[in-house]
């Protein structure tokens, strides 16, 4: 067993704006899910695709936790063993509401009739900001200690690799959504250029169509 800290570490912050997306996210689509009407079947396919895009996104980052961090944090520090315990129950229960949104999904894309599904969203929501309040605060202190830079950056890319290229710029559109001026500048700063002229030339509008659909508003 390794007890020794690594010295360089990650910048835990942007799993604070990837949880934001998530806590908004899911708070969001409970609403949506109350309001679109019976008959409009075309809102519901939107939103309905983008809870798809947040369920999946939700399952890359919890499986790329339970891959890649929660071994190394057991081997690394193992009087905390209980609360990466307490970590992967938790990741079990939000499967569980998981599980029954995409069960509920498919009916309510048909035919919308929030009141199920939007209960849903509320569970989820609840055991998520549990789970989402105690990583932040138990969790990201000892990736600070006991995670290189390049093992945070290896997690977090093997999560983003699991999005398609069209996800892909979703979910870079999303965090730049809920991130602060200062977040989204130093997180554009970190991608090559091809990708930041991408997405300024033809990125950010296409974003910008795609929620709009999922909102039903103009911007």
């Amino acid at each position: 067993m390794s007890t020794t800290a690594v010295q360089e570490g990650p910048n835990t912050q942007e799993m604070v704006v990837i949880h934001r997306i998530f806590r908004r996210g899911f708070a969001t689509l409970a609403d949506l899910a109350r309001r679109v009407p019976a008959h409009d079947t075309a809102w519901a396919d939107a939103v309905a695709a983008h809870t798809e895009f947040l369920l999946n996104g939700l399952h890359h980052h919890h499986t790329a936790e339970d891959e890649l961090l929660w071994p190394r944090l057991l081997d690394r520090t193992q009087p905390d063993a209980l609360l990466i315990a307490r970590m992967e129950e938790q990741h079990a229960v939000i499967g569980t509401h998981v599980a029954r949104i995409r069960e509920l999904l498919p009916g309510w894309r048909a035919a919308p009739s929030g009141s199920e599904l939007a209960a849903g969203f509320d569970e989820l929501g609840i055991s998520l900001a549990q789970h989402l309040d105690e990583e932040e605060a138990e969790i990201l202190p000892l990736v600070r200690a006991h995670i290189t830079a390049a093992e945070w950056q290896e997690m977090g890319d093997a999560a983003f690799a699991k999005f398609s290229n069209e996800e892909k710029l979703i979910a870079l559109g999303q965090m730049l959504d809920v991130a602060s001026p200062e977040e989204a500048a130093g997180f554009l700063a970190t991608l090559p250029l091809p990708i930041r002229l991408m997405w300024r030339l033809a990125g950010r509008r296409r974003y910008a169509r795609y929620m709009d659909a999922v909102s039903h508003t103009a911007r």
